[in-house]
């Protein structure tokens, strides 16, 4: 029989343990940096849907005031229309006793005498002359 050789005790390195948290502190960071970046980029979204909401309902707002303002201007242009008419102003003017004139004359401006043009050209000229007198 043949003796084994019993095994060599180990030595072990002296260690200590030194109380404490401080690596468990430091792996711990990233996971709460990434989680709050993580919430808020969460917060961001949603306030950034809730400002486009309002938005949206502000030019909900608006187009709805625009088409109410629309419907009132085209009712005062046919006011003005009905306001204007003939059938309306006619019985009105011979009722404060205006009339229609037997003749027509002609009145001329000074400087604009003698034009040779259509009345258009001829306006044209007397607009140029009340603006440049003061």
């Amino acid at each position: 029989m043949t003796a084994r050789l019993a095994p060599a005790p180990r030595q072990r390195p002296q260690i200590r343990v030194v109380p404490g948290r401080g690596r468990q502190h430091l792996r711990m960071a990233p996971w709460l940096l990434f989680t709050a970046l993580v919430i808020f980029v969460f917060f961001a979204l949603i306030y950034s849907r809730t400002t486009l909401s309002d938005s949206a309902f502000r030019l909900d707002e608006v187009e709805s005031q625009i088409a109410e303002e629309e419907v009132a201007y085209q009712q005062l242009r046919l006011e003005v229309a009905r306001l204007q008419s003939p059938e309306r102003v006619v019985p009105l003017a011979k009722g404060i006793g205006l009339v229609l004139p037997h003749e027509v004359r002609t009145v001329e401006a000074a400087g604009v005498a003698g034009f040779e043009g259509g009345a258009e050209a001829r306006w044209a000229e007397v607009k140029s002359i009340l603006t440049a007198s003061p």
